[in-house]
């Protein structure tokens, strides 16, 4: 296709906007991607490249015990008898949608994958299930030729590995299996990568494996590219203007545009006015600054969970730089505490409810601290802790604390020792009985399943006895905004009447999630995210007047 022969425009290069391209050009339309930074893969580049798909064709096939009703009635559970109409239609289009987006992936030649054992986010709630997650299988960078020197984090030199491998190379050295599974991992990629392979798992995976789609279809994609303005004519979105160079550009789109830019995670004047934030601890990329949320707001969008993001903890690094809290939270020998030294919910809980237990808890305005013992950072490795040059970053940073005993530990960090001291006392009598009669951490699959199996008798729940001992500064970090746009089951932006904004989409980051506050599983975001850019399309090339005269 001709970079100037398009009719539809879709504004970002992540799951949502490729995802979107793919399915408009499949449906008849002429996209064109455009990319405000100079790279491309967005988001979806930097994470775990999974997606939240109930009743997947993966699992149809594996005969996993899954229906479309258990998946209704966990939804409907978690956005809340309270929810309009509009919001159920989302959250049906989506659990409808998903599937179908997945199978035209698969179409178009994309392999999948699918992490059996996973559970829902939200195990007591009723509908939930286990192994609803797929993701994108290995890929090799150099089937993408010269656009691979373009993608995000395309000089990150890691194993290709899926979701599933995260919590067992995080427990590598609890077992002499686990410790040669990780050095298999760690020679396959040598070897792969000796061959001249540029082998790819998680986001990068997925982010390159929709863009080999986008390439075969030969959907023109503009890097370095800057929505400046979108273009209203008789009462539709018929095109953007653009700056590029210092050049600005105006490109007509007459069967509409797709807002698929991300979210405001970065924008902290927008971060302050929506959600009343003095200091933010997000892990989105640099790029995510609100100006397609912005800019749509400006021809009447209306707004919707702009108050509310993927909530993350997260232990602070530098004071730019942010550690994701995964198996930190719930591997057994760590707790969270607050600035009194007291402990104040279930650690190993979804990031999501954990996230927004820290900032109801005081989080956001005071220190609250991961403590840990010797033991836990000998057993247990972990991206950022498990290296001594970080762990010295950290602790000049004032971010990470060490002393030989509890009491000393919480004078470092400027806690009450005696109070500090009677937590970790009190949680140790639960790790010994193995029960956590104050928060009933590791009671639920979910705790345990980023918890250590071989750890008895209670997989989340450990002792912390052994010096020297830790503290880490933990933060309510988030991977980005869930709320933004106001739309409609088919992604069509809405105005302050709750009318569509003819021509204009919008999914992933920058519109309402269709789970509203909650999360359902893990790759929730992104699942979401692709299905709505697919709806987008298949909506736009629906229209009855969206072809050129």
């Amino acid at each position: 296709m001709s970079e100037g022969a398009f009719d539809f425009i879709v504004v970002g290069s992540g799951a949502a906007g490729l995802v979107g391209a793919i399915a408009a050009s499949r449906n008849g339309l002429r996209p064109l991607i455009i990319e405000k930074a100079d790279v491309w893969g967005g988001t979806t580049a930097t994470s775990g490249g999974v997606l939240w798909i109930p009743c997947n064709d993966l699992m149809i096939e594996q005969g996993a015990q899954d229906t479309a009703e258990s998946a209704r009635t966990y939804l409907h559970n978690l956005i809340g008898a309270g929810a309009d109409e509009r919001a159920t239609s989302k959250a049906d289009a989506f659990l409808e949608s998903a599937p179908q987006m997945a199978r035209m992936l698969t179409d178009e030649g994309f392999r999948w994958f699918r992490t059996t054992d996973h559970p829902d986010y939200y195990p007591d709630v009723p509908g939930s299930g286990v192994g609803r997650t797929m993701e994108s299988a290995r890929f090799d960078g150099r089937r993408l030729g010269e656009r691979f020197r373009t993608m995000r984090l395309a000089e990150l030199d890691l194993p290709a590995i899926n979701s599933g491998q995260f919590g067992s190379l995080t427990r590598a050295w609890t077992s002499p299996g686990l410790l040669l599974d990780a050095a298999r991992t760690a020679a396959g990629h040598k070897v792969r990568t000796w061959l001249g392979q540029k082998p790819l798992g998680n986001g990068r995976a997925l982010a390159a494996a929709l863009m080999e789609i986008v390439l075969a279809r030969k959907i023109p994609v503009r890097l370095s590219t800057r929505l400046v303005d979108l273009i209203v004519e008789h009462g539709q979105v018929s095109g953007v203007v653009v700056e590029s160079g210092g050049r600005r550009e105006r490109l007509e789109a007459p069967a509409g545009v797709l807002l698929a830019a991300g979210g405001f995670a970065r924008n902290t004047a927008l971060r302050k006015q929506l959600q009343d934030r003095d200091q933010v601890w997000t892990n989105a990329i640099p790029e995510d600054e609100g100006d397609a949320f912005q800019i749509a707001t400006g021809v009447g969008a209306a707004t919707e969970l702009t108050d509310d993001c993927w909530w993350m903890p997260s232990i602070q690094v530098t004071p730019e730089q942010n550690g994701l809290a995964l198996g930190l939270r719930a591997l057994p020998g760590s707790i969270i505490v607050n600035a009194k030294g007291q402990r104040y919910m279930n650690e190993a809980r979804s990031y999501m409810t954990t996230g927004k237990a820290m900032y109801d808890h005081g989080a956001g305005d005071e220190r609250h601290w991961m403590i840990m013992d010797g033991k836990f950072l000998k057993r247990y490795i972990f991206a950022e802790l498990s290296q001594k040059a970080i762990r010295q970053q950290m602790m000049a940073n004032g971010y990470l604390k060490q002393a030989p005993t509890i009491p000393d530990l919480a004078r470092e960090c400027g806690i009450d020792p005696a109070a500090l001291d009677a937590t970790v006392t009190r949680f140790n009598g639960f790790a010994a009985s193995g029960k956590d009669s104050d928060f009933g951490r590791g009671d639920s699959v979910y705790d345990r399943y980023w918890a250590d199996p071989g750890h008895r008798p209670n997989a989340s729940l450990g002792e912390i006895v052994h010096p020297p001992y830790w503290a880490a500064v933990v933060r309510p970090g988030d991977l980005g905004t869930n709320g933004g746009l106001k739309t409609d089951q088919n992604a069509r932006v809405l105005d302050g009447n709750d009318q569509p904004i003819v021509g204009l989409y919008a999914a992933g980051n920058g519109s309402g999630s269709p789970f509203a506050r909650s999360y359902p599983g893990a790759g929730a975001t992104i699942a979401s995210a692709a299905t709505f850019g697919y709806l987008a399309a298949l909506s736009a090339a629906g229209r009855s007047n969206n072809r050129p005269a």
